[in-house]
């Protein structure tokens, strides 16, 4: 059975099953290169109407096997059906049914129905969503597949394919030959089109539009995510800032994945702080960039600035928030002596024992209500302060990302070690703090302006 030529196996299939141009093509569907399914399916029923008209011819009749043949084959037994009605010697043979009353045994006839239905609507929402790049995916009922895995199994059919691949497949073509500025995006699609069959029923999963850039926080007392309370929001936030994009896309909402974070207090200055700014099920996103921008800034009460630099994929979102975590970050502190006053041995003795000083932290208490209590290493790598009056000094410090510098400077109650107040033997607290740089290992092509909608 398995060295069975293609034709003496769909003919034991046919002789049992009525199938479509489709599903028996797909029975094959790995074999010949460059057809579809309904073109490999119409072409093994020709040949084998073919090859039954031939031994009609050679022996003047056909078995009950053969008449089943071609009453299951269809549209392409029909002339021959006919021809064999008008001799004689056909008198007992069962009246041919004709493809309109064969129901295919797989998909009981739907299938080229709900391509095309499926398609018609992907279109229409495809477009109500500004969606260019789009990917097909398909759900198929449980009785569809277990009737298409039993047959392959029972005449051992090695080259086929599942139904809901060539449901994605054919859908994903008709769409593209109905509107041209349409095209299939596997890599980093806008938009998932769910097909069911054998409903023919599509729902769209819009992908989030994702904008890379930098922001600046310019004053104190704002947060980096939305923060709500049952009074309304805690602190304004550069999410919140960032809302006015919702109003040109006509997104659901908008989420923040930046590279790090500065704690509310703290100013983000310098460079900026690269991020993504995450759109939910935008309507609208084949703008440019300069038009992402101004409405970026649209909300931001001056309080907030946002650099707009282009697209970013999904993938880019773990660079922001994982693989920048220790990367160097500059800080500027304003520092102030508790007790004795400050003098310039004090601020050499930081610039000395601050150069590429390897710092113990655990979790500082003031987080520890939403932070593991571990221990990590942290590396300062320069410091540099000046004197602004007794007991003030403003320090600028070079550090690897993920030290707490609060805690730096103050020693958290002995946590961390060791810290500005521990060198100098003097009780000092962070009075201001701001982020002046944040260096990033990204690759060049994040972030760089991106004409929308090319592939």
């Amino acid at each position: 059975m398995g060295d069975e030529d293609i034709i003496s196996k769909a003919s034991r299939v046919l002789a049992d099953l009525p199938l479509c141009d489709r599903c028996l093509g797909r029975l094959f569907a790995r074999l010949g290169y460059g057809w579809s399914n309904k073109e490999r399916g119409d072409a093994i029923k020709r040949v084998i109407v073919m090859e039954l008209h031939r031994k009609y011819k050679l022996q003047g009749v056909l078995d009950e096997a053969d008449r089943r043949i071609l009453l299951n084959i269809g549209r392409q037994a029909e002339p021959l059906l006919k021809l064999l009605k008008l001799h004689a010697d056909t008198d007992a043979q069962t009246e041919p049914r004709g493809s309109d009353r064969v129901s295919c045994a797989i998909c009981g006839g739907l299938l080229d129905h709900v391509i095309e239905k499926a398609a018609r609507e992907g279109v229409k929402l495809l477009k109500a969503y500004d969606i260019r790049g789009f990917v097909v995916g398909a759900k198929v009922d449980d009785k569809t597949r277990r009737v298409e895995e039993d047959i392959k199994m029972r005449y051992g059919l090695a080259f086929g394919e599942e139904i809901k691949a060539e449901i994605r497949r054919e859908v994903g073509k008709l769409i593209q030959a109905m509107d041209k500025s349409l095209y299939a995006e596997f890599e980093n699609p806008e938009a998932t089109l769910l097909v069911e069959f054998p409903t023919g029923d599509v729902a769209i999963q819009v992908n989030s539009l994702l904008l890379a850039g930098r922001y600046w926080k310019k004053a104190r007392m704002i947060s980096q995510a939305y923060w709500p309370s049952p009074q309304g929001p805690r602190y304004f936030s550069v999410e919140e800032a960032a809302w006015g994009l919702l109003r040109v896309t006509g997104g659901e909402r908008v989420v923040i994945h930046a590279a790090g974070r500065e704690d509310v207090d703290a100013r983000m200055l310098g460079t900026g702080r690269p991020l993504i700014i995450e759109v939910k099920a935008p309507r609208r996103r084949h703008l440019d960039i300069p038009v992402f921008e101004r409405y970026a800034n649209m909300l931001t009460k001056g309080l907030v600035e946002f650099e707009i630099e282009g697209l970013a994929k999904r993938s880019d979102i773990r660079l922001y928030k994982e693989e920048t975590a220790r990367f160097k970050k500059t800080y500027k502190a304003l520092i102030a002596s508790l007790d004795a006053p400050l003098d310039e041995d004090d601020v050499d003795k930081l610039r000395r024992e601050f150069n590429n000083r390897r710092v113990i932290q655990r979790t500082p208490r003031r987080v520890l209500h939403r932070r593991a209590d571990i221990t990590r290493v942290r590396t300062v790598y320069t410091t540099s302060c000046r004197l602004l009056g007794a007991h003030v000094m403003e320090c600028i410090i070079d550090a690897e990302g993920g030290l707490y510098i609060k805690e730096l400077i103050n020693g958290d109650a002995g946590r961390t070690t060791p810290s500005f107040s521990e060198v100098i033997g003097k009780s000092l607290e962070c009075a201001e703090l701001d982020v002046i740089s944040v260096e990033t290992g990204f690759d060049s092509r994040i972030g760089a302006p991106t004409e929308l909608g090319t592939r």
